[in-house]
Parts: C-alpha cells; structure tokens; sequence
C-alpha cells in the first residue's frame, strides 16, 4: 500500500502559516476519483477546496475538522489499493477539538515582547485572526506563545479572558489588600455536554466559528440531524422524528443530559428534544428558531435545495445574511460541492415538503416552549429575512429574548463572539 499524501502548499499567493479544516467531502476507507473533492480548508481571507490527484482509497486523515495545520502540513493520505481494515477517526457526531487547546499555565510561556512581524506583517495563525477580528482585539497588543512568537488560539483565549476580568474588576470586593482587584478569572468547569443542532441545509461545521469562543473545558457535541451531512442518508419527515433521532445520538454517545443550542431548523429540534423524554436538557439556547409563528421564506428553501450552480446558491446564502460580504469567499461553491458529493438534495426536498408549504411553517414549537422549566434563551437578528424576527416576542415571559440589530438570520455566523457568550451565560445560570 503506497500512500500519497493530501497537502496544500499555498492559497493563491495569500501570505499564510497554516490553515483551518473546513470538511472533509470522503470518509476513511471511500473509493476516490481524480478531481474528486476531499477536503475543504480556510485560510484568513477565503475558502479551499482540495481535489484529489489520483484514483485510489482515502486511508488517513491525519487534521480533523476544526483542526489548524501548518502550510505544507500531510493532511490526509490516499493509498493505491483498498486497506483492509480502517477506523474513521474523523467522527460523523462530534467536534473535534482544535489542535491549539490552551495549555496549563506552567507550559503557556508569557514574554512582555511586541508580536513578531514579517515584512510589517503580524505573524498569527488563520485561527488565531478570525478570533481576534470577532473579539474586536488589536494583534498588535497580543504576545505570541508559538514558534518565534507567533499568535495562535490559545493566545486570543487568553486575551479574552483578561478583558473580560479588567471589565468585571470594579464589581469585585477587595476582601484585603493582599488580594489584588484584577484577579484572575475562575474557570468554570462545564461536566454537562453542550449540544448543538444545526439549520436546514446546513450540518454540524456551521458551530466552527462559535466552537473555539466557548472556552477551555467545554464539551461540545455537534450533530448532524437527518438528511444533511455525515447522515444524509438518515430519513425524517417531522420535528418529531428529527427531535428522536438526535435522542438517539445523545444516548448512544451516553449523554443522559446536556445544555442544548439549536438554530432554526435546529432550534425546533430542540425544543421537539424536550418532549421526547429520554435525555434531560438542563438549557435551551434557540437560535432564530422555527416554529414559533408560520412565517418564513419559502423561496429561501427552495432556493437551497433546488440551486445547482455556486452562483444561484450564493445569492441564497446571503439572503441569510444582513451583510453578503459576511460570507466566506468560496464558501458557495463549497456548500455545493458537498452537497453534490454525499447526494442530498432529494432527502432536503423530501423534508422541506412535509415542514414547509410555500411561505408557512407547518410544525409549532410554542406548546413545547411554553412547557418549559429549565433557563432558556432565544437570539435574534432583527434583520432576519428567512424568518421574521418578531416571533421572538411570542416567546413566555420566562425565556430571555435577545434581539441584534445587524445581524440576518445566522448569528452564529454574523456575530458569533456574542453568540457564544450569550450561550456560556444560559449554560452558567443552569448551574446556578
């Protein structure tokens, strides 16, 4: 078995170190053609698509999705022949966390120097800019952990942290001079899982941006719900089924209870969760849900499943968007590219026609949200074209209702540092 290594050495000129696996369009152990899609990777300013060079198998994948690798780095390999036996570590229900953990305090090196420079250029990785850009954070300010100090993840996590203890700093009581205001913040130890479900037409890589901002110690679960993803193959035909079958994800990953985040399509899922009984979900975090009124744009959906050119799908996905330019360069022809290769547009048109007739939602989520007993918190963009942001005010008076002005319909695409800090804050009061 020869093996041939799947590798990116540059991205159109762009000055880069390493790049972000976006996804992977082929499982461990599948049969691959040449010019065949295999990976999707994200530099700072776009997205990549990798093809592979030759007939063969794919026998590794070596940088999981959410994963940064370096420029040049073997992402995966393909080998001349079949392997005989192969485990796809590349999991099909969960996230995997990125490379760039944070590390303990002992082994993360502190230096007072300025960010390195080349050629007048911070040097920081893909990752690490998209954090500092969401967190509004100035690189410059930031001192590098990595090889010749070079700005990684971790370094913007920690970056965070400290703004957030210099904002909280004159809340806290000094209890004698000995203990200094800006101490440093208590690290919250999540031990329940935080699961997330994703929109219509989309799958489990849509959390990416929000995933790395929740902080250290956090397990996040990400599932693809029937039809879509790595379960395109899964049939569902209502909320119910589609509430049933991440039940049974969750039970048979041992979940028996966990913080729940769902968007539209996925944020009626989550609520359809609650009634299912078999998984306790200790908060809800609902992302302009479905189902709370029988608004919603129906040419929208068709237009994502019937769309097979990347320009007629682009100019749907920034329908979502109160911005177009929020949109990842490439990240059309991407969607359709995977969409084409795991072969789900007739299960999408299946499920779009038992939950949507024309411009009307067919399923209602409010019986099971006025039901509930546990913290729960709905995000909203008032420029929501997909689904009309006042359905948010049909909500009970219990759940926290946030509305954000400029943002569409993917908030935790559009603004996912506040996104994912409004989710720590449901998830925290749970366990208060």
């Amino acid at each position: 078995m020869t093996p041939h290594p799947i590798s990116i050495e540059s991205a159109g000129g762009e000055y880069m170190e390493s790049v972000l696996v976006m996804a992977w369009s082929a499982k461990v152990g599948d049969k691959v053609k040449a010019g065949d899609l295999l990976v999707t990777v994200e530099t700072a300013k776009a997205a990549t698509e990798i093809e592979a060079d030759r007939d063969g198998w794919l026998a590794d994948i070596h940088y999981h999705e959410g994963q940064e690798a370096p420029l040049g780095a073997v992402l995966g390999t393909i080998s001349d022949t079949e392997p005989q036996a192969h485990t796809d570590t590349n999991s099909t229900q969960t996230t995997p966390e990125p490379v760039e953990t944070a590390l303990p305090e002992a082994q993360n090196p502190k230096t007072d120097a300025p960010s390195p420079t080349s050629g007048g250029r911070i040097i920081a990785s893909p990752l690490a800019r998209r954090l500092a850009k969401q967190s509004g954070l100035d690189l410059s300010s930031i001192a590098g952990s990595g090889p010749n100090g070079r700005i990684k993840q971790r370094d913007i996590l920690k970056a965070i942290d400290q703004t957030k203890a210099v904002a909280t700093a004159p809340s806290v009581q000094r209890i004698s001079e000995a203990v200094p205001v800006a101490a440093p913040p208590v690290v919250v130890r999540q031990s329940l899982p935080i699961v997330f479900l994703h929109g219509f037409g989309a799958d489990r890589s849509a959390w990416r941006q929000v995933l790395p901002l929740l902080g250290n110690n956090i397990r996040a679960v990400a599932i693809d719900l029937p039809g879509h993803g790595s379960n395109a193959e899964q049939g569902a035909e209502s909320v119910e089924d589609l509430a049933a079958f991440v039940s049974d994800v969750m039970e048979a990953q041992g979940i028996e209870q966990a913080h729940v985040v769902g968007h539209s399509l996925g944020g009626a899922t989550a609520l359809g969760l609650t009634s299912v009984g078999r998984v306790a979900v200790r908060s809800l975090t609902l992302l302009a849900p479905g189902g709370l009124g029988p608004e919603i744009a129906g040419g929208f959906i068709g237009g994502l499943t019937q769309s097979t050119t990347a320009a007629a799908l682009e100019r749907w996905l920034t329908f979502m968007l109160a911005e177009a330019t929020t949109l990842p360069c490439g990240y059309a022809n991407a969607a359709l590219r995977q969409m084409e290769k795991i072969g789900n547009r007739a299960a999408l048109e299946t499920l779009a026609g038992h939950l949507f007739s024309g411009d009307t939602q067919l399923f209602d989520g409010l019986p099971a949200l006025s039901r509930l007993d546990v913290p729960t918190r709905i995000i909203w963009g008032q420029s929501d074209r997909v689904i009309p942001s006042r359905h948010a005010l049909r909500a009970p008076g219990f759940a926290a209702v946030h509305l954000l002005p400029g943002v569409g319909h993917v908030a935790h695409m559009e603004a996912p540092a506040l996104t994912a800090r409004l989710i720590m804050e449901t998830v925290k009061s749970a366990d208060a």
